[in-house]
């Protein structure tokens, strides 16, 4: 496939990232998601450069990295016959900051007079403001300090400071809101510059990690996290391009999203850029979850993080209650104010489950009883919110209902305020009990059991919750069942008990779960492997026979990568490996039109009725459980599974037909590195040196 500008360029770097178009300017005309960002906030709304007045036609531009841009732009043309003979290359880096290398080439014979402008504007935004369009508290001021080539813009409001420092070279003329620079070029050569971004938290100057020496792109680059992060995941080789392609990528958006919630603090890994840089409780329990065979020590920070965090009061604004985790964490002006709940939220009524899913799995991988231990505190807390604050009407099932003014509707995966909906459209009322929460609880309590035998040497505790599982099992095949349509489980339980009748893919995350029936399992797979739910790329959140579906509402007819490979890993427990090597092998094709990525969502028409997948307007890319998509499918194929009595792994692989074989090295589990090959008709797993 050829290669193509973006309409946007975005790169991004633990909590900063930039986004822009791809001339690589910042500014607000049709687009409100531009601008270089720090801790939840726009520090830059307007970054323009021009010469002699005129705007930049763009040549070419990409990220080079996840953390660096590269723009080549040049002068508008006289006419479609004339090139003009001046061309600006633009080489950006984020990481705290963010440094810019200016070069302009003069090509031709004889010497040239320009201005160099850079029009700026900062306007501190809170990111979760922008796309409801409200303004910040105070606007900001301006400080120009000629002597150190520095444009500042402070922006200070109830005890709030914030200020980005514009530093520019020698040379430079300084006025409101704009730096330039008369630059004369001789004949066939070349002029720069380099412009430094600093944000400034309360007292603190944030230095950037890159000088623009460093962004010459004939040097091969790596910083020493991305460099320690390549070096300690499995690698990818053989006859497996469409795969080995997208999990590249997949790595480096992993990496692109590593961050910092506080000093001290171990990484973490964001949702997703631009809107979901922040640490979210389900994102990162399932990301940690995909990616546990390649990197477990994501899951361990993770789960120290959100462990650190736990709710342990009543506090209706934030909708927190003792032993729940978190739905989302922000650093913004609004949440540090109070006028958002985000300081954390809990608006997430399986996090709990998900967070002792996690424990489990990672306990799989590792056999870490020592971490186990460390863990039994909370997990007991996240049980006790399960069994007692998430089911609000002891009935045996964990439903929600939103008590914060600011919170979200919906706490499922599906919190768009749309989701929740019957098959003629009608939106459900809460109390909601979702389908996927009691699978989340029995796998939960299934895995919780295992620990407790085989760790905290407790067996009766081991029994209760087996028993507790299997109750749960039995009630659920029967209050959730629908009869019509073929038979499928329903999406919930509203308020009133009456089954919410919309036929969706949360029902696929039964199956992953297990808590399916077996002679139920295959009826499942059937429906969503339909035309109603598959659309040829993956399957699709809501039937296309429901009357709310609609191919580009974020939630009722769009395509999610996380949610597909869920369901993928529910066939093949169930024993429909076929099956999922079809949503896997669809879903690699489809992330070829996306530059060999996963974006967080994407559109469900019908594959038959369009040329290629198509874009969700405002999804996310890098997204975090979008990237662990690739991370699950490869386990899926290769069939790999831990062993910890003989500590070592083995792999029972089901090859798709686009995959002629796969070699994975560098496999580090049990304080040893294995690699594994699989081809058609052979295998093996070698302990390497």
């Amino acid at each position: 496939m050829t290669y193509q500008t973006k309409s946007e360029i975005r790169i991004v770097n633990g909590e900063t990232f930039i986004i822009s178009d791809p001339v690589g300017n910042i500014h607000q005309k049709g687009n409100r998601s531009l601008g270089f960002f720090f801790r939840d906030t726009r520090f830059l709304s307007e970054l323009i450069l021009k010469i002699n007045d005129q705007d930049l036609s763009i040549l070419s531009a990409k990220e080079v990295n996840y953390f660096w841009s590269t723009h080549y732009a040049t002068l508008p043309f006289e006419s479609i016959f004339e090139s003009h003979p001046i061309t600006i290359i633009r080489r950006r880096a984020a990481g705290n900051g963010a440094r810019e290398e200016i070069i302009i080439h003069n090509y031709k014979t004889e010497p040239v007079d320009l201005t160099l402008s850079v029009q700026l504007d900062a306007d501190f935004v809170d990111i979760i403001e922008l796309k409801s369009s409200q303004d910040p508290e105070a606007k900001p001021v301006i400080e120009i300090n000629p002597e150190e080539c520095q444009h500042i813009f402070v922006y200070r409001a109830n005890g709030i400071c914030r200020k980005t420092i514009i530093q520019c070279e020698s040379g430079a003329q300084i006025e409101n809101k704009k730096i330039s620079f008369n630059i004369n070029i001789p004949a066939k050569e070349v002029w720069r510059t380099c412009l430094t971004i600093r944000p400034v938290w309360e007292d603190d100057i944030i230095e950037p990690e890159y000088l623009c020496k460093d962004l010459d792109e004939n040097k091969i680059f790596l910083h020493k996290s991305l460099q320690e992060w390549l070096d300690r995941v499995p690698r990818l080789t053989g006859h497996c391009s469409i795969l080995s392609r997208t999990y590249g990528h997949s790595l480096m958006d992993l990496a692109a999203l590593r961050f910092y919630i506080a000093p001290g603090k171990k990484p973490v890994i964001a949702a997703g850029m631009p809107w979901y840089m922040a640490l979210f409780g389900r994102d990162s329990l399932i990301t940690s979850y995909q990616c546990c065979f390649i990197a477990p020590d994501i899951a361990f920070n993770t789960l120290r993080n959100l462990a650190n965090l736990q709710g342990n009061e009543y506090n209706y604004f934030k909708d927190e209650e003792p032993g729940k985790i978190l739905h989302e964490l922000r650093f913004g002006e609004k949440t540090l104010l109070g006028k958002k709940p985000y300081s954390p939220y809990f608006g997430s009524a399986d996090t709990c489950q998900l967070f002792l899913i996690l424990l489990h799995e990672v306990f799989k991988w590792t056999g870490n009883k020592e971490f186990v231990n460390e863990f039994k505190g909370p997990a007991l807390k996240a049980l006790y919110w399960i069994d007692n604050f998430g089911d609000m009407d002891g009935d045996g099932y964990v439903e929600y209902k939103k008590r914060s003014k600011e919170g979200l509707d919906n706490h499922c995966w599906k919190d768009s305020g749309t989701s929740m909906i019957f098959s003629d459209s009608r939106l459900a009322e809460a109390p909601i009990a979702t389908v996927e929460f009691q699978g989340y609880i029995y796998d939960a309590k299934i895995r919780l059991a295992e620990l407790a035998e085989e760790v905290w040497d407790d067996p009766s505790f081991a029994e209760e919750l087996r028993n507790q599982a299997k109750e749960l099992k039995r009630r659920f095949n029967r209050d959730f069942w629908i009869e019509d349509r073929g038979g499928y489980f329903a999406l919930g339980l509203d308020k009133n008990k009456e089954k919410i009748d919309s036929m969706t893919s949360n029902m696929g995350h039964l199956l992953w779960s297990g808590i399916v029936e077996d002679d139920r399992a295959g009826i499942i797979v059937k429906q969503l492997m339909s035309r109603d739910l598959y659309n040829g790329w993956g399957i699709r959140t809501l039937s296309s026979h429901d009357r709310g579906y609609n191919p580009i509402e974020y939630h009722n007819g769009t395509v999610w990568p996380h949610d597909n490979s869920l369901i993928a890993e529910g066939f093949i427990k169930y024993g429909y490996r076929d099956e999922a090597n079809r949503i896997i092998t669809n879903l690699l094709e489809a992330s070829q039109y996306f530059d060999s990525r996963f974006p967080e969502v994407f559109a469900g028409y019908q594959r038959t009725e369009v040329d290629f997948p198509v874009s969700y307007p405002t999804s996310s890319i890098p997204q975090a459980w979008a990237a662990g998509a690739s991370m699950l499918f490869l386990r899926l194929i290769l069939g790999l599974e831990p062993d910890r009595k003989s500590q070592s792994i083995k792999i029972d692989p089901y090859l798709p037909q686009v995959i002629e074989d796969i070699c994975v090295e560098n496999i580090r589990l049990f304080n040893k590195k294995f690699s594994v090959f699989a081809g058609k008709g052979r295998s093996e797993i070698k302990l390497s040196e």
